[in-house]
Order: C-alpha cells, then structure tokens, then sequence
C-alpha cells in the first residue's frame, strides 16, 4: 500500500512538473544590439582622385547576443544615410554574417558623387548604422547599433557608367562573349540590373563581362559566393587568372539579377513569370481570383492594355492569394512610380497604385528597374 502510494505521489509531482513546463513561453530577445566599433564616430575623410584605389576605411562591429542559444547567427546589415535622413531610405553597404566591410576610396567617392549628389572639395555628413537579424520576414528580430557620424569630402568626378554584360551556361547567351545580354544602370552609381531565365544545373554558372567579345574586365566571385549573393572579384585584364563562376539557383526560373561594380556585391532573386492586374481600379476589383493577366514579354517585361477608373490598383504573382505582391510607395503616382514587393503574407501590404480614372490605358512594368508606367491609349 506505501509502494502504491508512493508511486501515485511521484506521478502526480510529474504531471504537475509537466503542466508547469507546458505553460513556459520563451520570448525572443537579445541582450546586446551590435555596436561600430571602427571608425570613431565624428571622424573626417578627404577623398581624393590619387588614392581613389586605396582603402578609405575598415568598418567593423560587435555581435549582437540574443537571449537563446542553437539560432542561426544573425545577418548584419551595413547602412548609410545623410545626415538627417534618419534612414527612411538607407544605402546597404555590406550585408552578411560578417562583422567588418572594407570600402575603397573611389567606391564612397562613386557613391557620394552619384546617388547622393554630392559636390566635389564639399565636406559632407553621413551617418552610419549596423542592423542585425535573424530573419528579413520577421523585423522583430532585428535590432539596431547606434549610429555614428563620418564627415566625408569626396573630390570632383564624373561617374561614367559604361554597361555590363551577363553570360553563362545558364543563361540564354551561354558562353557567348559576343552575344552576352546587356543589363540595365539602375540608378545607383556602379548598380546593374536584369530579369533572365536561369537555368539549373551543378553545371550552371553566370558571370559579368565590361566588353562584348572580350573576356576582360570580368566579375566572378570568391569560394564564399552562392547562388543567392556574394562579393564580386574584378578581373581587369587577360594576364589576371579568371574569379570562380557564380553558381546558378537550384531551381530553373526567372530571377533578378544585380551587379553592384562599386560596391563590388552581387544576388541573385527569384522574381515573377506571371503578373495579375487586381485592385477597385480596374474591372477585376480585389478579388485575387479575378485578377487580369498580363502579357510577360520577356523576363521581367510585362505589359497590359485595359480599361480603369478611380481607384487602387496592384499586381498579384497569383490568382489564389494576397503574396506576392506588388505595389508602391509614396513617391508612386498614377502614371509612374518604384514598385515595391511583397513576398509573403508576412510582410505589410505596399501602397496601392493609384489609378488615372476613366479611360483604357496600357501598363507597363520592368521588373529589373522596379518601375511601372500606366499611359492613356
């Protein structure tokens, strides 16, 4: 009967030791965001055109500790703003697992000169962060350094931008030097753009040439670049060995491919083959099942020719639900805008695009670029 008893009152401590541990919730934090340690804040810089191969300046940073253990380690995100921008629209320098970037002087001066516009032998205030994550779908994982101040002179030059050239066996032109697809300047200072088919394969590679029918300048990549992003290694003439190949996406598709020769990074996205005009704009209304389709041109290339009125507008990958998406934000008007994209259903909705009114009208949209256009008849 004690053995009995015994045995009950052991059971019942366990169950009531199990009921306790079942309401445990653990709650995702850190202890410590991650901090730049290098360069000072407030410290100066004068660019000029005789060092612009030299190295300008070494950023580096702490970890970041989170408040659990066996997590994937978090990715940092390098960003620039002006002084006073408060990084609505931040620049990404560097984003990876590691903890220091390397920038060259010609590379901020591009940067300085070109998007920022900046004026040559003018000093001018940057600030600069490092946002750590643990997942680009979940901003309640990040968390963010405090920001430092660098005073930057860049020196007078004018940012020519030449186009690039993609190729590989996973590409339409394979490797064809002559007939290698001319990708797209997109604005920043040495950034390029394109929508290509990829195809898969162990055997699949890609790369960026400066010159048609030359194999000189080209950009590959290092051991440590993947099918989704990497650094870009130059090769500038024939005497220099060729970088390793960028290898191709594990699964054939349409993918967005960026080139960035100043900053010397590459990735690859995967992106739409098909395109849905929904929104109380047009005749489909926000119903993704009654979505409109376009007519894909080219990979990346879509266009529409319908009749709207007044209202919003969007563009859905899918007829069965709301991601992905696309949309704008609030530089976007109803002729012409930025599209900005969804992913998941995880992801804040984007503006609506809104619509011109009454009338047929044909939509464009280039997905390399990100821009749309809508254009009465």
């Amino acid at each position: 009967m004690k053995k009995l008893s015994i045995l009950i009152l052991v059971f019942g401590l366990l169950s009531l030791y199990s009921c306790k541990k079942d309401e445990t919730k653990v709650v995702l934090s850190y202890f410590n965001a991650a901090s730049i340690t290098a360069p000072t804040s407030g410290s100066g810089f004068i660019l000029t055109k005789e060092k612009k191969d030299s190295l300008m300046c070494t950023f580096t940073w702490t970890t970041a500790n989170y408040n659990l253990t066996d997590i994937v380690p978090p990715t940092y995100v390098l960003e620039m703003d002006t002084m006073g921008g408060n990084f609505v629209k931040p620049r990404t320098l560097k984003s990876s697992q590691d903890l220091t970037f390397a920038i060259a002087v010609s590379s901020m001066n591009d940067i300085i000169v070109g998007p920022y516009g900046g004026e040559g032998d003018k000093l001018s205030t940057f600030q600069f962060r490092v946002r750590a994550s643990l997942s680009d779908n979940n901003p309640a994982t990040n968390n963010v350094s405090a920001v430092i101040t660098l005073d930057i002179t860049p020196y007078s030059s004018v940012v020519i931008v030449s186009p690039i050239y993609l190729l590989g066996a996973a590409t339409s032109a394979g490797w064809d030097n002559k007939k290698a697809l001319e990708m797209t300047h997109i604005g920043e200072a040495g950034e390029f753009a394109i929508v290509e088919h990829l195809k898969a394969g162990t055997d699949m590679f890609i790369k960026f040439i400066a010159d048609l029918g030359a194999w000189a300048p080209q950009w590959g990549t290092d051991a440590a670049g993947t099918s989704e992003a990497g650094a870009l290694v130059y090769r500038p003439t024939e005497a220099v060995p060729d970088p390793p190949a960028i290898p191709a996406p594990a699964l054939e598709g349409d993918y967005r491919i960026v080139a960035d020769t100043a900053l010397m990074t590459y990735s690859i996205a995967w992106t739409s083959s098909e395109l849905y005009l929904v929104g109380d704009g047009c005749d489909a209304g926000w119903t993704p099942a009654n979505g409109i389709a376009f007519t894909k041109v080219s990979p990346g290339i879509f266009t529409l020719t319908t009749t709207l009125k007044a209202g919003g507008l969007k563009f859905l990958e899918t007829t069965t639900g709301w991601a992905p998406q696309w949309g704008t934000d609030a530089t976007g008007t109803s002729s012409d805008g930025p599209l900005v994209y969804r992913p998941t259903e995880s992801v804040p909705d984007p503006s609506n695009i809104v619509s011109p009114g009454n009338g047929t009208y044909n939509i464009s949209l280039n997905l390399a670029t990100m821009k749309y256009t809508i254009k009465a008849k």
